[in-house]
């Protein structure tokens, strides 16, 4: 191949990345609203994805965060720890962050939030619910990309109609 042939390439292969990259992101910004919908509607979570003629190619999922234990009252918190562990608040009367951390990740997410020693409430604590999902999981099944690939390059998959190229007229 010519150097001219080579820098074609590249320049149309430029332009198709670009092309692919965005309609990749809108895409996935649709499909995770939907997939939120489906899971308000239907409590639906997962969605197996098929080629046009049905052939399952992969999985989505959406992507639960967890619910997670926050200081909602830094000088409650302190005082609770200075009290009950006092070796762990350092003399600037704080909590010492890594242990602080650890103690968070070991309580349950109930609120109120308790000591999972004495069942006492800890004063400070609150838990904060988890967020929306903000994302999801695309899991090839075993053969997938395969399946996908050999669909592109018998037709199968229309790619003009899959990702029209902005710019770009109809045959």
């Amino acid at each position: 191949m010519s150097l001219k042939e080579h820098a074609t390439r590249v320049a149309v292969l430029r332009v198709l990345r670009d092309a692919v990259d965005a309609e990749y992101q809108t895409e996935r910004h649709e499909v995770l609203e939907e997939l939120r919908a489906a899971r308000a509607e239907l409590n639906l979570k997962s969605a197996l994805v098929t080629l046009p003629d049905d052939t399952p190619v992969a999985t989505l999922t959406l992507v639960d965060p967890e619910p997670t234990v926050v200081v909602a009252d830094e000088e409650a918190f302190t005082a609770w720890v200075a009290d009950n562990h006092p070796d762990e608040v350092e003399t600037l009367v704080r909590v010492r962050p890594g242990w602080q951390r650890q103690f968070l990740a070991r309580l349950a997410c109930l609120d109120p939030v308790a000591d999972p020693h004495t069942g006492e409430t800890i004063p400070g604590l609150g838990v904060l619910s988890a967020a929306e999902p903000r994302s999801f999981s695309l899991r090839p099944l075993p053969g997938g990309r395969e399946r996908i690939a050999r669909a592109w390059h018998t037709g199968t998959l229309d790619l003009r109609r899959l990702l029209p190229l902005v710019g770009g007229e109809d045959p």
